[in-house]
């Protein structure tokens, strides 16, 4: 067949063939194809969204975090027209079909442009995650049970985290939990990668916890210990994970800590600017024989402190700039960071904004620590 004699209709039967949903639109959103898939996947037939824009609230999109996509910022598809970059990973994606049910599927999303570069749409392809989605669902709840975090029991310090993996679970790994009457131990991981083998890793760092808890007093000992037990898994792929962990001293006011290769995490000062906390050493499971030291910091009422992972200096925005350790300060002082939840959640949408990609491209973790003394 001379391919220069293929038409729209014969593309849209191509098209229509495909066992993956399919649907273009304009660079407002506005459908403009939906193929057959497509309305076998959600039930919606072409008629009912061929001429609406997708944020409609029809299919009412939320991603597996919990995000409601029919907006801007968290929308792949309006993402991939702004940023004119096609999805890298897969993005795990929540549609109501027309019968009210909740179809998962996995999406990908793709900037449509025409012979002058110039972007006139977006393709999104998607397909039924059902049951895929259902064994990532539960290896996410045994995942999030190994995180925990102090929860009220002392008034005198505050604990809150903000996750969000790239997949359904990922690599970054925290816990804290009280260790004598005014001490607190705290860990924050990031193994190398993401997805299910990074997340077994991580079950693992909670296996080490429980099998080093007598050296949780001690951060350097502590993580001696845990790169002994990390060295052992170490195959030709080399996983290893940067790490720091802490020991907050609530009587004394001394935070003591050692780092393991980890982003350096912030103590915010009250009325004061950040101070950054050096967390450079050698990562987990990289070299058998390490030792690590301890180092000593003071706090104060209303101080906090902020630890994260490197998904969040390590967005590069529309002009090739990582935001780096300096801006990711400059972010949150624009934020009014405060130590809170709700500032916690912004500060991840200011990323998504300063980032020129799709999606975060690594797992993020934020954990923030509040001493209300």
């Amino acid at each position: 067949m001379d391919l220069s004699l293929v038409n729209l209709e014969f593309l849209a039967m191509v098209i229509d063939s495909l066992a993956d949903g399919v649907y273009v639109t304009d660079v407002e959103r506005k459908i403009l194809f939906w193929n057959k898939t497509a309305e076998k996947l959600t039930g919606w037939q072409a008629n009912d969204v061929i001429g609406r824009t997708c944020y409609d609230n029809f299919l009412q999109h939320v991603d597996k975090d919990g995000h409601k996509l029919c907006g801007k910022e968290y929308c792949p598809l309006h993402r991939s027209i702004k940023t004119g970059e096609a999805s890298k990973n897969p993005i795990f994606v929540y549609a109501k079909s027309k019968d009210g049910r909740l179809v998962p599927t996995q999406v990908s999303v793709s900037p449509l442009r025409d012979a002058d570069e110039k972007i006139i749409g977006a393709v999104e392809v998607f397909r039924d995650m059902a049951q895929a989605i259902k064994d990532l669902e539960r290896a996410k709840i045994i995942q999030d049970n190994t995180m925990t975090l102090p929860r009220g029991e002392d008034p005198r310090i505050s604990f809150r985290a903000y996750q969000a993996p790239v997949e359904f679970v990922g690599g970054d790994f925290y816990r804290a939990e009280r260790i004598g009457p005014d001490e607190y131990g705290l860990m924050i991981a990031d193994v190398m990668g993401h997805g299910v083998s990074s997340a077994l890793y991580t079950m693992h760092l909670r296996s080490l916890w429980e099998d080093s808890r007598l050296m949780l007093a001690d951060p350097a000992a502590f993580l001696t210990r845990v790169n002994q037990g990390l060295d052992t898994l170490k195959g030709q792929d080399h996983h290893f994970a940067t790490a720091v962990y802490a020991v907050i001293d609530l009587e004394r006011k001394i935070i003591s800590y050692a780092g393991a290769g980890h982003p350096s995490p912030f103590l915010f000062h009250a009325g004061e600017g950040a101070r950054i906390l050096d967390s450079s050493g050698t990562p987990l499971g990289l070299v058998a024989n390490v030792s690590y030291q301890n180092v000593t910091v003071s706090f104060h009422a209303g101080d906090h402190l902020l630890f994260y992972t490197d998904g969040a200096v390590e967005q590069m925005n529309g002009g090739g700039e990582c935001l780096g350790e300096e801006g990711f300060i400059e972010l949150l002082r624009r934020v009014g960071f405060n130590g809170s939840q709700e500032h916690l959640s912004k500060v991840q949408l200011a990323l998504l904004r300063y980032s020129s990609a799709l999606r975060f491209l690594d797992d993020l973790t934020l954990l923030s620590v509040q001493f209300n003394l």
